[in-house]
């Protein structure tokens, strides 16, 4: 009984989210902006988008723009479609979510409870795929976060070692984190989309001015971008797994789901929704992601050693960006999207343990803040860098989890109790979810299987 009257006051609060003024004017505009010439509803999507820019935001972290960083100086411009094509493929989840917000006013994740049980909703997705995950990778962030401001000030004589630089990122992520969903409307979360937006920026600015100084060879960009070409080796063939890891999985759709919840999203946003998984998401992540590649592609071309942290990237660029500016610029870059992921990990932490354990998702609750502070435990990677078997660990935990909630979406995607007429009728969608299922799970169970000296023998 308990459980039942928890999940009728988490609903309630989804109708209150929907229903606000805010919401409500959003939704006016929206139809009479469908009514206007494309340009003037271009322009109009532009300006209403902002899920799409956090999930961006989101996954430009420490181990996207590693792995870009390790491919581009590895295999050159080749190795440019991973991005592109891995967030390509995450589209079908991402419309997905976008479907089951703008349809239901029940949660995914207790949509899972309601429809195939706690294990899959509360357990997998919630709390291992997310809230877990959330703690774990965090410390990937911490770390290069915090070498990357020792790096930063050390170009004017400071020297701050990594144990104290590390609170630079705690004191300009968490306060914006806590902000996230405060008031009766939706001034604060859309807020923190316009923060993400301007972090998204301030990426694109600096790693682009790092391409007017090592140059860049665009048709090579083109064909590296939209031409796939496998790597051969076993070690290629393990660091395009891992890349592919880095891009796009259950945590980035749950988070992408319950941001335009808290946005009030309604049926009438489907097609923003999708415009801003586009627009907001796979446009940015590719453009951030490839300048970083092209970058090392061209820096690091025909030389041996790869580096791993920031330090080591920028040592190695000194010869070809003397500039002292450019140099800090590439710092700011890096806090930048750690900043943004810091953000996100809180978010996800903090919806989705409300949502595993029924408890209202109300930031004027005292656990909320607990919630969202819950992923800077990583900061104790400014200590210990990432805890391998950890991560090892918990992303084959993800392997099952992300295959489990995968096919419950697919299921939810296709049931009439939870999406009534609006469930997912077109053939290509179908076959394009389960192939993002399918392709995700491969590529962490043979990640972890390398890691682990399993594969190959």
């Amino acid at each position: 009984m308990s459980t039942q009257l928890n999940f009728t006051e988490n609903k309630k609060i989804v109708n209150q989210m929907r229903y606000t003024e805010s919401a409500l004017k959003e939704k006016e505009h929206l139809i009479e902006l469908n009514k206007k010439p494309f340009s003037q509803k271009l322009a109009g999507y532009l300006k209403l988008s902002g899920p799409g820019f956090l999930e961006a935001a989101f996954t430009l972290g420490a181990g996207s723009f590693t792995s870009s960083v390790t491919l581009g100086a590895a295999y050159g411009y080749t190795m440019l479609w991973i991005p592109f094509y891995s967030f390509a493929f995450g589209l079908f989840m991402l419309a997905l979510a976008t479907r089951f917000v703008t349809v239901s006013e029940i949660p995914v994740i207790q949509a899972q409870n309601k429809y195939h049980g706690k294990f899959i909703g509360s357990f997998s997705t919630g709390f291992v795929a997310c809230f877990i995950a959330s703690l774990v990778f965090s410390f990937g962030q911490y770390a290069l976060g915090a070498d990357s401001v020792t790096s930063a000030v050390g170009l004017v004589g400071l020297n701050i070692p990594k144990e104290i630089s590390w609170i630079f990122i705690f004191v300009t992520s968490a306060p914006l984190a806590l902000l996230y969903g405060r008031g009766n409307g939706t001034k604060y979360v859309k807020m923190i989309e316009d923060v993400m937006k301007i972090l998204i920026l301030i990426m694109l600015i600096v790693f682009g001015a790092v391409l007017f100084v090592t140059g860049i060879n665009i048709p090579e960009m083109i064909k590296g971008i939209f031409l796939p070409k496998i790597p051969s080796g076993i070690e290629g063939i393990t660091m395009l797994i891992a890349s592919l890891t880095a891009t796009i999985g259950v945590m980035d759709w749950v988070l992408f789901n319950n941001a335009m919840y808290s946005r009030g999203f309604s049926e009438e946003h489907e097609t923003l929704g999708r415009f801003d998984s586009v627009m907001g998401g796979l446009i940015p992540v590719t453009l951030v992601l490839s300048l970083v590649s092209i970058a090392f592609a061209e820096a690091f071309a025909g030389k041996p050693s790869i580096p791993t942290s920031s330090s080591e990237l920028a040592s190695a660029l000194i010869s070809i960006i003397p500039s002292v500016w450019i140099q800090a610029g590439f710092y700011i870059g890096i806090m930048a999207l750690i900043i943004s992921t810091m953000i996100g990990l809180s978010i996800v932490a903090a919806t989705t343990f409300c949502q595993s354990f029924n408890l209202e998702p109300d930031p004027a609750k005292w656990y909320w803040a607990v919630l969202i502070l819950s992923p800077h435990i990583g900061f104790l990677g400014a200590f210990f860098g990432k805890p391998v078997m950890v991560v090892i660990t918990v992303a084959a935990m993800q392997s099952i989890f992300n295959w489990l909630s995968g096919m419950s979406w697919y299921l939810l995607g296709n049931d009439i109790r939870y999406l009534g007429k609006k469930v997912v009728q077109s053939r290509i969608f179908n076959i394009g979810i389960l192939l993002s299922i399918t392709i995700l799970n491969m590529v962490f169970l043979t990640f972890i299987l390398s890691k682990l000296g399993v594969w190959p023998a």
